[in-house]
């Protein structure tokens, strides 16, 4: 549900988890939420992501070090 008068009052779904990884604790949590009919807050701004943020994954090529 987009609120385009608050964009950090945003919310989604995405079952069953934000993770593809199997080992990510990310992988299905949820899904519960999903079965419950919650949604999960999707920040918009720099300032609401970077209080969101519980880790980061810098990719780098190979190469470019």
């Amino acid at each position: 549900m987009v609120d385009v008068g608050n964009w950090d009052n945003t919310r989604a779904m995405n079952l069953p988890g934000e993770s593809g990884n199997p080992d990510s604790p990310h992988y299905r949590d949820l899904a519960q939420k999903w079965l419950d009919g919650e949604y999960f807050k999707l920040p918009y701004s720099r300032a609401a992501v970077e209080a969101d943020t519980e880790s980061r994954l810098h990719l780098v090529p190979e190469g470019s070090r």
